[in-house]
C-alpha cells in the first residue's frame, strides 16, 4: 500500500469515532499548551531582562573598593563588610590601564550635596554629584553611540551648551538640563559661567555635628537631556573630594580612602574573562555584565527545563490515554483487519495505518495545543500589560513565542504520540486474519 492510501485509511478510521478522537488530541494538546506557554513565559522573562542590557555594556566591568570574593558561591552573612575594604588610588587605576586589551578607565568619586543655589533658584532636597580621575571625559564614546543609537539621532552631544571638564578644572561644573528645569531655570545660557553655591551640612556620622561645608563653583557646561542618566551634577574632582572630605569625616578622601568605584572598558567582549583574572589577582572585588548574564540565562535554562517537564507529565500521562484508544480501535476493528488481511494487507500494511493514526492524534492535538498557546499567551500578555499601566509603569511585556518551540513541540507530540501507537498496532498486524473474521 501507498502511504496516501494507508493514511485515507487511517483518518477514516479516526473519522468514524469523532468524538474519541478529539478527546484523545485534548489530552495531547493540553500537554502541548503547557510546554509551549510555559517555556515561552520563560523566554519571554529573559528577553525582557537581557533587552535592558546594552551591548555597549558586554564590554564593562565595574570594580569596587573591596576586597575579592566569590559573589555568587559566598553567603553574605559569613563577610564582615568592615574588613572588606581595600583602597582604589590612582596608582591602581594606572595598573588598570595597564592590563592588557583595557581600553579605557573611568574612577569615580560619588557623593552628593544636601543644598545647590544657583541665581536666585535653590533645591535642597539633595543633589548627587559625580566626578571622576584626572577630571576625564565622564561621556565615553561608547556611551555617546549608545544614546545617538536608542533615540536614532546621530547629531546628539552630551555637552549643548559650553565646554566639558578638564584635568586642570578645580572648582567647576557640569549641570544637566533637566536639573536646571527642576529648579524654574528655563535659559539654561544665563547661568552658563555663572557660580553655584554647594552646601552640605550632614557627616556620615550623625552624632557629630559640624559647621556646614560651603564651596562655589563656576557652571562650565550643561548636559542635554538625552545623556541625563542619575548624573544631575558632575563636577571637578577637587569638589566632589572636598565635599567627601566634610562626609567622611576623613582628610584628603581620595589621599586614604580613594576612589569609590572603577569601570573598566575592555577592547572586545572576548577580553573581559582575562581582564577579569588580572583584576582578581590583584584583590579587588568586581562585576561584569557577561559574568551576569551567564547567571541570568543558567538560571532561566534551569527554569524553562522545569516548566517544560510540567508539560511533558500532561503529555506522557496523554500517551498512555493513546495505548488505551488505539486498544480499543483495534477491538473495534478486528473484523477490519480480518478483512484486509484477506484482500492481501500484509503485516507492515495494518502496523502503519494504525501507527499512522497514532500520530494523526498527535499531530491534531499538538496543533491544538500550539493554537490554545498563542491564545492563553495573549490575554497573559494583555493582563500583564494592562496591570502595569494601572501601576503607572510605562514599560510594557511583549510575550513571544519562538518559532522553534512549536515546531519541536510539534514534532515531540507526533513522535511520543507514534510511540504510544507501537505496542496495539504490532498487537494488529500479529492478528490471524482467520480469527480476526470470526470474531
Amino acid at each position: 500500500m501507498k502511504f496516501k492510501d494507508i493514511l485515507k485509511v487511517a483518518l477514516n478510521g479516526l473519522g468514524s469515532r469523532k468524538g474519541r478522537t478529539f478527546l484523545t488530541s485534548l489530552a495531547v494538546a493540553i500537554g502541548t499548551m503547557l510546554i509551549v506557554t510555559l517555556v515561552s513565559i520563560g523566554t519571554s522573562g529573559e528577553n525582557l531582562i537581557l533587552k535592558e542590557v546594552d551591548v555597549s555594556q558586554l564590554k564593562q566591568i565595574q570594580v569596587m573598593n573591596f576586597k575579592y570574593y566569590d559573589m555568587y558561591e559566598t553567603d553574605s552573612g559569613d563577610i564582615d563588610m568592615n574588613d572588606m575594604f581595600k583602597k582604589i588610588g590612582g596608582d591602581t587605576v594606572e595598573k588598570f590601564k595597564d592590563i592588557k586589551n583595557v581600553e579605557n578607565v573611568q574612577a569615580f568619586v560619588n557623593t552628593s550635596a544636601e543644598n545647590i543655589k544657583i541665581e536666585n533658584k535653590e533645591d535642597n532636597q539633595g543633589t548627587k554629584i559625580t566626578a571622576l580621575y584626572n577630571n576625564d571625559n565622564y561621556f565615553t564614546d561608547e556611551k555617546i553611540a549608545s544614546v545617538r543609537d536608542k533615540n536614532k539621532d546621530s547629531s546628539l552631544k552630551p555637552i549643548i551648551a559650553g565646554r566639558n571638564l578638564v584635568k586642570s578644572d578645580k572648582e567647576a561644573l557640569l549641570v544637566s538640563k533637566k536639573y536646571l528645569d527642576s529648579m524654574g531655570i528655563k535659559n539654561y545660557n544665563e547661568v552658563l559661567g555663572k557660580d553655584a553655591l554647594i552646601t552640605q551640612s550632614r557627616t556620615n556620622n550623625s552624632n557629630i555635628t559640624l559647621q556646614p561645608f560651603q564651596i562655589k563653583a563656576k557652571i562650565v557646561g550643561i548636559i542635554g537631556d538625552k545623556f541625563h542618566e542619575d548624573e544631575k551634577i558632575i563636577s571637578s574632582l577637587d569638589i566632589a573630594s572636598e565635599i567627601s572630605s566634610y562626609t567622611s569625616l576623613q582628610k584628603d578622601y581620595i589621599e586614604n580612602l580613594g576612589y569609590d568605584s572603577v569601570i573598566v572598558y575592555t577592547k572586545d567582549s572576548k577580553n573581559v574573562s582575562d581582564i577579569t583574572n588580572s583584576i582578581k589577582k590583584m584583590g579587588y572585588l568586581y562585576v561584569s555584565y557577561q559574568d551576569m548574564i551567564e547567571k541570568i540565562q543558567n538560571s532561566f535554562k534551569v527554569i524553562k527545563v522545569i516548566l517544560a517537564l510540567l508539560g511533558l507529565i500532561v503529555l506522557f500521562v496523554a500517551s498512555v490515554g493513546i495505548v488505551n484508544t488505539m486498544t480499543m480501535v483495534i477491538y473495534e476493528r478486528t473484523r477490519f483487519i480480518g478483512i484486509m488481511k484477506s484482500l492481501g494487507a500484509n503485516r507492515n500494511n495494518i502496523h502503519n495505518i494504525f501507527i499512522t493514526q497514532s500520530g494523526v492524534i498527535g499531530f491534531i492535538g499538538g496543533i491544538m495545543g500550539i493554537v490554545f498557546s498563542s491564545i492563553n499567551l495573549g490575554i497573559i500578555q494583555f493582563a500583564l500589560n494592562m496591570y502595569m499601566k494601572s501601576r503607572d509603569i510605562t514599560q510594557s511585556v511583549n510575550l513571544n513565542m519562538p518559532l522553534w518551540l512549536p515546531l519541536a513541540t510539534l514534532a515531540f507530540s507526533i513522535a511520543i504520540s507514534i510511540i504510544s501507537g507501537i505496542y496495539p498496532s504490532r498487537k494488529a498486524s500479529k492478528m490471524n486474519p482467520v480469527d480476526a473474521l470470526n470474531s
